[in-house]
């Protein structure tokens, strides 16, 4: 009997290492890609005209990079948010240029600056979301008191990104969420999520890249 009950136990172990391994799935390399729209004050819409509604990102390991096309520029944004790493990987094919400028950590912070900073309370409510199990969870902002409703999945496990980063701390994979960039509010949710090979050297700059400071990409832009 007492051995019955040892082979009980140690079966359900198993059953449960089994449920544990299927209720959540990390992949450490792939895709993701978000749609994406913005809150801006109409009279500075004519700025933002060439906002993405469609965000890319690439990730493996701790590596982030993604990709925007903004008027026929593409921009590579790589991020490596455990080390503070941030660059930017630029080709303008209609002036014929690539361009490559990192980040120092004095002006990620700055770029950082106006995006708010926030508390989160798990809810009940479940909701599932392009395929996804979520659970809503409403965040604060601890400037404004300002709150907003997001939904988290432990469907999945994927590295924060440039896009979820803001929050991707409380308990779950981003799928439906409300995020910031320079202060300019993004509604943000996964459209598709799959596990891929990324090239080899897509996180850096081929040697055809002209390096750049931040600085000189501004003023360029103005």
């Amino acid at each position: 009997m007492k051995k019955t009950i040892q082979i009980i136990a140690l079966s359900l172990i198993f059953v449960l290492k089994i449920t544990a391994s299927k209720a959540q799935k990390q992949i450490k390399e792939g895709v993701v890609v978000y749609s994406a729209s913005y809150d801006i004050p109409a009279d500075q819409l004519q700025n933002y005209r060439t906002l993405p509604t469609e965000i890319t990102i690439y990730f493996r390991g701790d590596s982030t990079a993604a990709i925007v096309n903004q008027g026929g520029t593409i921009i590579k944004g790589v991020s490596v948010l455990k080390n503070n790493y941030h660059s930017m990987i630029i080709d303008i094919p209609e002036a014929l240029r690539k361009i490559v400028v990192v980040l120092t950590p004095a002006e990620v912070e700055q770029e950082n600056a106006g995006n708010p900073q926030f508390t989160g309370k798990t809810g009940t409510e479940k909701e599932k979301i392009n395929g996804y199990n979520c659970t809503k969870t409403t965040i604060t902002d601890t400037k404004t008191g300002t709150t907003y409703d997001i939904w988290l999945t432990n469907d999945i496990n994927i590295v924060p990104n440039s896009v979820s980063k803001l929050v991707s701390s409380f308990g779950g994979v981003p799928i439906k969420f409300v995020t910031f960039n320079r202060g300019v509010k993004i509604s943000a949710e996964v459209i598709d999520i799959s596990e891929t090979t990324v090239p080899k050297g897509f996180f850096s700059a081929s040697k055809d890249y002209q390096p750049m400071s931040f600085d000189q990409l501004k003023a360029m832009s103005n």
